[in-house]
């Protein structure tokens, strides 16, 4: 494991227990090789590196390049994700072409309710990537059958399609580079994966969830504002047994905060996720679906952080 330099401190695979609640034995010993590799040193910002970090931010918020449509959204992930297929065509399915290219190098990090610097700028992606394997082996390992609504790059299944060698997966989105994404990957490994064509504003009928099935999301609600009544309704009718967020989730900032509040009022004027979080209290206490675990990690990039949230349906019980 590598050693913070002097004067810095480091995340540890304990602080990863305390923040995802997890057992040590929900850490394999390739999971703890993977993060034995990574530098997570860090260190408390000095007076000039946080005003910076603030006025960095609040130039970017009342920048007009932040206020975007839900349709703006849409059209400009197509692109992204367009460009990790042509990476894909021309230089092979690998993790490193399945990045999203808004992971840039940064010394700034959310953590534990404060803002850190680090030295190993590709810290954020870094841990991102131990937080979905921590993530994925706890709440979707008992399941056969894994779907991932917005699907993106489909960088997590082909994670998946490591960490689970037997399981069924299927990558929906409503980008046509994804579904190819996905159809690219199942060819590589020759494995069970399906592609999707699936818009969450208007969920297809006909996209049915197998029982007792998997479903999950990871930075992919954010981009929906708040006009998620449509999947949230198609969720809470389907037979899956597990749903997993992991998502920004605005209820869980504190506007007292000065990290928190900058990231609210970002996510705000993004149009991100907005009340997600009020309407599935309101399922629960309409007896509706059952909330497993809800919990912020305070654990994030530059401007925002990703909350946990595990749930199931009730409709027939």
């Amino acid at each position: 494991m590598k050693m913070a330099p002097c004067g810095m401190n480091r995340i540890t695979i304990e602080d990863f227990q305390r923040m995802f609640n997890a057992r040590p034995d929900e850490f394999p010993q390739e999971f703890r090789a993977a993060f034995g590799s990574i530098n997570t040193a860090y260190r408390q910002p000095v007076q000039e590196e946080f005003e910076e970090y603030v006025l960095d931010i609040v130039k970017m918020i009342n920048t007009g390049v932040v206020a975007r449509s839900s349709d703006e959204n849409f059209r400009a992930w197509e692109k992204g994700w367009g460009e990790n297929l042509e990476e894909l065509v021309s230089r092979g399915i690998s993790v490193e072409n399945l990045k999203p290219k808004y992971f840039r190098p940064n010394k700034f990090l959310r953590y534990n309710k404060s803002l850190v610097v680090t030295d190993n700028l590709s810290l954020e992606y870094d841990l991102f990537t131990l937080a979905r394997q921590i993530l994925f082996r706890k709440y979707l390992s008992p399941f056969d059958d894994i779907y991932e609504f917005g699907c993106g790059s489909c960088q997590n299944l082909l994670m998946l399609l490591h960490l689970f060698p037997h399981k069924k997966l299927v990558g929906l989105d409503w980008a046509a580079p994804s579904v190819e994404i996905a159809k690219l990957i199942a060819k590589h490994h020759s494995r069970e994966i399906g592609g999707i064509s699936f818009d969450m504003l208007d969920p297809p009928q006909e996209v049915i969830l197998k029982p007792h099935s998997a479903v999950f999301t990871v930075h992919a609600l954010e981009q929906i504002g708040n006009r998620y009544e449509k999947f949230l309704d198609y969720l809470v009718s389907s037979k899956a047994s597990m749903i997993l967020h992991y998502e920004p989730i605005l209820e869980f900032y504190d506007e007292n905060n000065l990290l928190d509040y900058l990231a609210l009022v970002y996510s705000q004027k993004r149009n991100y996720l907005s009340g997600f979080w009020t309407a599935l209290c309101r399922l629960r206490d309409q007896k509706k679906i059952e909330i497993i675990e809800a919990r912020r990690p305070f654990l994030g990039g530059m401007i925002h952080e990703a909350s946990v949230i595990a749930w199931r349906p009730l409709i027939d019980e």
